[in-house]
């Protein structure tokens, strides 16, 4: 069974290899369909011959079409590298698309749309100062401590 745990030695490389990546993949790169790409995050193997390249683009361009043109890249990526870093050897790059910040854009319109709705109800049922009559506000204890009272 192989464990998730990363090393320190793994975590000082991924560190070094997102700066790096970051630095040339949004300098040195001539390739219009890779403008605006950022990197997302780096993950590499135990025995850091392999590296996964997280990467997220916010325009139209086809996640397939710029993922094809990094695979292509990544030799001079690794050349680029190997001058930059002290690594006795360079990992092999593999990219693939993050969709995190996309997931967390929908999340947050999502909640957005919902602040709005229960905005919209609470003006709908009465003015402002009224307490809100959704499931979230207080329990009417009254009734209990009349029953209390009574006792």
């Amino acid at each position: 069974m192989e464990t998730m745990t990363t090393t320190i030695r793994q975590e000082r490389a991924a560190e070094l290899l997102y700066q790096e990546l970051s630095i040339l993949i949004g300098a040195e790169l001539d390739d219009p369909a890779l403008e605006l790409l950022e990197v997302t995050n780096v993950v590499v193997s135990r025995d850091l011959r392999v590296a996964k390249v997280y990467i997220h683009q916010d325009s139209d361009i086809q996640r397939s079409l710029v993922l094809a043109r990094l695979k292509k890249a990544a030799p001079f990526l690794r050349r680029q590298l190997a001058q930059s870093l002290t690594f006795r050897a360079v990992p092999e790059l593999l990219f693939y698309y993050d969709d995190t910040p996309d997931q967390a854009a929908r999340v947050d319109a999502l909640l957005q749309s919902i602040a709005e709705e229960r905005e919209s109800r609470q003006q709908d049922e009465g003015s402002p100062l009224s307490p809100p009559s959704s499931s979230l506000s207080s329990p009417d204890f009254s009734s209990i401590d009349a029953q209390k009272e009574d006792a």
